[in-house]
């Protein structure tokens, strides 16, 4: 008796723990596609340098620099949501998570966020409430 509840109590959980691998090989497959270095233009004309290691990802900017931890869900509808963890960064916006969606466009990586508020349900610009930030990768 105890070994069918045994085996009934692992039929159970195996399920679950393959698809939860499963749901990780996803978010792998979207980090491995932006690993590494990558730019976008700043608005004094120079770039913004973005490098992803794994889930960390550094960006450089003209005046900033922020460390931060990036959450992705390729399986969220109608787009694949993007989440921006501020490690390191301004006092004003270290601690804070920025929520966004993502897509890829060709060999380009493309994400509208909100720095603050609620997660952007389109790529357009709104003032500084929703930023939408087209990432080419660097040539080495």
């Amino acid at each position: 008796m105890l070994a069918k509840k045994l085996l009934l109590a692992v039929a159970l959980i195996v399920p679950s723990v393959a698809a939860f691998a499963a749901d990780d090989a996803k978010v792998e497959g979207d980090l491995k596609k932006i690993q590494g270095k990558w730019t976008a233009p700043a608005g004094d004309g120079t770039k913004v340098t973005y490098a992803f290691d794994g889930k960390k990802l550094k960006v450089v900017a003209p005046t900033r620099t922020y460390e931060m931890t990036v959450k992705l869900d390729p399986e969220a509808k109608p787009d694949k949501t993007i989440d921006f963890q501020i490690d390191e960064g301004p006092e004003d916006s270290k601690g804070k998570t920025s929520k966004g969606i993502y897509k890829f466009d060709g060999d380009d990586f493309v994400f509208c966020f909100a720095p603050q508020g609620d997660r952007p349900t389109k790529y357009e610009m709104e003032g500084y409430e929703k930023i939408v930030t087209t990432l080419t990768k660097a040539k080495d």
